[in-house]
């Protein structure tokens, strides 16, 4: 049996309720940024982190953080941010029954 529309997007709302915001590892401290934007299409959530121009240095580790603070989701990295241009990251979701 499948998920009813219902539910689905009842998941789905709950999982963009919960997350937080983001934080991102630069130059080996941790500074949070908000959630830029959030996409819900079909099956597929993806929160999106900006990392705007006045943003240098090596970033090693991006996360998404939940309502308690604590890491729902990380992304190791090694990205050397020039301030001549903003980055955005994106992580994806799909939510489907197996």
């Amino acid at each position: 049996m499948a998920i009813t529309s219902t539910g689905h997007s009842k998941m789905k709302t709950w999982l963009k309720g919960f997350i937080k915001e983001g934080q991102y590892t630069l130059n080996g401290v941790k500074y949070k940024t908000p959630i830029y934007r959030t996409d819900i299409t079909g099956d597929v959530i993806t929160f999106m982190l900006y990392l705007d121009d006045s943003v240098t240095g090596t970033i090693t580790r991006f996360e998404l953080l939940d309502q308690d603070g604590t890491s729902f989701d990380d992304t190791p990295d090694n990205i050397n941010k020039k301030g001549i241009s903003g980055l955005l990251v994106e992580f994806k979701y799909t939510l489907k029954k197996v």
